[in-house]
């Protein structure tokens, strides 16, 4: 990969992360749980298969962002899983 590669990647991942709460109930944070939701959700998953986000990488994005927003485990856990599940239909975990 070279420098331009990696900066592009990153520049990404951080649109990723500005954006990912737009995927989630503004109240509940129930991810894709309205349309609008979801095609925000599909909108970043295009995104970051164009761009070579892997699944890895959303969840981390994920968890995060319920995390920082004080949510407990078992929301963040579930939440987690819905998102995995619906990224998982166009990305792969990154295998070293």
């Amino acid at each position: 990969m070279t420098n331009q590669e990696k900066i592009d990647k990153l520049n990404n991942l951080e649109a990723i992360r500005a954006r990912i709460g737009s995927c989630f109930g503004s109240d509940d944070k129930l991810f894709a749980g309205h349309q609008c939701d979801e095609d925000r959700a599909k909108e970043l998953r295009k995104l970051s298969f164009d761009n070579g986000i892997t699944l890895d990488e959303i969840q981390d994005i994920v968890i995060g962002y319920l995390y920082r927003k004080g949510f407990p485990a078992d929301h963040v856990y579930e939440q987690t899983i819905k998102a995995t599940n619906f990224f998982s239909a166009k990305l792969k975990h990154y295998k070293p």
